[in-house]
């Protein structure tokens, strides 16, 4: 017995020694060095794993390091004694003067379409506005005699007169207030073809208002569509109100928006994401994604949306510590909780990554992870690049543009010397001509032909950006 005690005294003083050293070094035993080392957790319905893209930077650089969170929602088998989870949808439809003809027409024969697809347990209400609001059909399941009046009530739908997009907005969102339902999947699907000219027209204000949706629990899309509307706007709304935003340059297209938003509100299986990332002294985040990012009490919160059944979707959070002088800190602990069937779940807290800052360059570069680099640069730093080429192709700036894609190709291509990621190397080769193709083409022709591409390429690429940046292919 002495024996054993004295063998187990000494492997007690092993372990104090060993978490002393770890706190003289500022890390904790849970801590993880390097990218290379992944942390992964989960519940058995999702799961989500964390990577970082390096565990050094360099003192006086912009202390920038990138983590990847990769969600993932397991795949759920059809359920032998339950049917589908019935869907709530509110179309909010622009019946603006712009919309007339064939945009309005293929509003209504998309939305008839739709109604096709609804079961008896499904519900839709239908909204149009112009200069005003007008609730076309209130939040009521599809019966057999719901379908026949809401064909009459959609053919009724005609276009003239301005654009109050905030107030069909508002109209939508309140329909779902009014009619609270946790057992089912919900969307407010907002169509503009337009500037918004009436009401209110902020951006901000029209993405916290969008917000207020997460409160009910339910999503809004929003659909922009031809070349004339406001993709920034759109964009903003449908961030803030956690759905997917699109950009329909032809449409006749607007049935495949219905049936994909129908579709992916139908497989949800969890709902309400939420990312809360605790923040070390001195460390920020300063995007995610292009996600919004709200602060409170020591956390970011980032709100993804929603995970779909036997889906994945990879986010990147850049981080940024300080680098006046040499020192060591850690990111990550990220907390990520989600609601599926009605209930609340939450996971435990992601690893957490030690980063140091070094006055040794050498170091710095060594401690890039190849594969994490290569993912951010391409899902990350090239699609904020297409935002900015986007923004100086809305501006007329073929020289800005230009410009940009010089600077950016002259980075990366510097860093891959050193890191040498195949994929980086692919993507420099190719992506980065194929934008200076863009770039050309939009200022070659005439006067009117370069406005027209002006507006057409700048959407385009934004949208891309959008897609790819959010995970939302």
């Amino acid at each position: 017995m002495r024996t054993l005690n004295k063998g187990m005294i000494v492997i007690l003083g092993l372990i104090a020694v060993t978490v002393a050293a770890l706190a003289n070094l500022g890390l904790h035993p849970g801590a993880v060095q390097g990218g290379l080392l992944p942390d992964m957790g989960g519940d058995g319905r999702v799961s989500v794993a964390t990577r970082i893209t390096q565990d050094k930077v360099l003192v006086g650089s912009d202390g920038r390091v990138a983590m990847a969170v990769t969600m993932a929602a397991a795949a759920v088998a059809p359920s032998d004694d339950g049917p589908v989870r019935p869907v709530d949808l509110v179309i909010v439809i622009d019946r603006s003067g712009s919309m007339q003809g064939q945009k309005i027409e293929a509003t209504r024969n998309a939305v008839l379409q739709l109604i096709e697809r609804l079961t008896p347990r499904d519900r839709l209400a239908l909204v149009a506005y112009a200069d005003g609001v007008q609730v076309v059909a209130p939040l009521t399941a599809m019966s057999a005699d719901r379908h026949t009046q809401l064909t009459r009530l959609v053919a009724q739908i005609q276009a003239g007169g301005g654009t109050n997009l905030g107030g069909g907005l508002r109209q939508g969102i309140e329909l779902l207030q009014e009619a609270p339902d946790t057992a089912r999947q919900r969307r407010v699907i907002l169509i503009s073809d337009g500037l918004a000219n009436q009401g209110i027209t902020d951006p901000a204000a029209l993405g916290q208002m969008a917000a207020t949706a997460t409160d009910g629990h339910f999503a809004v899309s929003t659909v922009g569509v031809g070349l004339e509307f406001n993709e920034l706007l759109m964009t903003t709304i449908a961030d803030h109100g956690l759905g997917r935003y699109y950009f329909l340059e032809d449409p006749l297209v607007f049935a495949q928006v219905f049936e994909k938003e129908f579709q992916s509100a139908r497989q949800v299986a969890a709902a309400d994401v939420i990312l809360r990332v605790p923040l070390a002294e001195g460390v920020r985040l300063i995007d995610a994604g292009g996600y919004p990012i709200r602060r409170e009490a020591g956390y970011a919160v980032v709100r993804p949306g929603d995970l779909i059944a036997g889906g994945e979707r990879k986010l990147f959070l850049t981080f940024q510590v300080p680098t006046e002088r040499e020192g060591r800190f850690t990111i990550g602990g990220a907390r990520l909780s989600y609601r599926s069937q009605g209930q609340e779940h939450a996971l435990a807290p992601t690893g957490e990554f030690f980063v140091a800052c070094s006055m040794d360059r050498q170091a710095v570069t060594a401690s890039v992870d190849k594969e994490t680099w290569g993912g951010h640069v391409v899902q990350e730093s090239y699609n904020q690049l297409k935002e900015a080429v986007a923004d100086a192709l809305r501006r007329g700036e073929a020289r800005e543009a230009e410009q940009r894609i010089r600077d950016y190709a002259a980075e990366k291509r510097r860093i891959n010397a050193s890191v040498g990621s195949a994929a980086v190397t692919r993507h420099l080769e190719q992506d980065i001509q194929a934008l200076e193709d863009t770039v050309a083409e939009t200022f070659a022709g005439p006067p009117a032909a370069v406005a027209a591409k002006q507006k057409q390429n700048a959407k385009a690429l934004q949208y891309e950006s959008y897609q790819e940046r959010r995970a939302k292919k």
